[in-house]
């Protein structure tokens, strides 16, 4: 017979239900972030959510994976992507980058060289 010692006692149980009721909670109170911004200035990248980036975000990833386009009994509208116009986070202002003049090589400007 298969060992169901630990399964059965009352404590183990408890701590299985409060690690997963934890996550659950944790899961709930972490989950979604209030505003959401793209890598500006010293930020790396971050996982963001599908439904952050577009609104009809089902809709563009069911496109892009294929689905329905085989089905011949209604033919599947073409899909308008409606995307979110994310700002960036910076955390220093940059300064403008300053390009220099293209340079120009004149010829006979160094004495004795031919």
């Amino acid at each position: 017979m298969t060992d169901t010692r630990n399964k059965s006692q009352r404590g183990d149980y408890d701590l299985e239900q409060s690690v997963n009721f934890g996550q659950a909670d944790y899961r709930v109170k972490h989950g979604c972030p209030i505003a959401t911004y793209l890598p500006g200035n010293g930020l790396i990248g971050q996982q963001v959510s599908r439904v952050n980036l577009a609104n009809n975000s089902c809709d563009i990833e069911s496109m892009l994976r294929g689905i329905g386009s085989c089905n011949m009994v209604t033919k599947q509208a073409a899909v308008v992507p409606d995307l979110r116009d994310l700002k960036p986070l910076n955390l220093y202002e940059s300064q403008a980058t300053q390009i220099p003049e293209p340079l120009v090589v004149h010829k006979h400007q160094r004495p004795q060289w031919q």
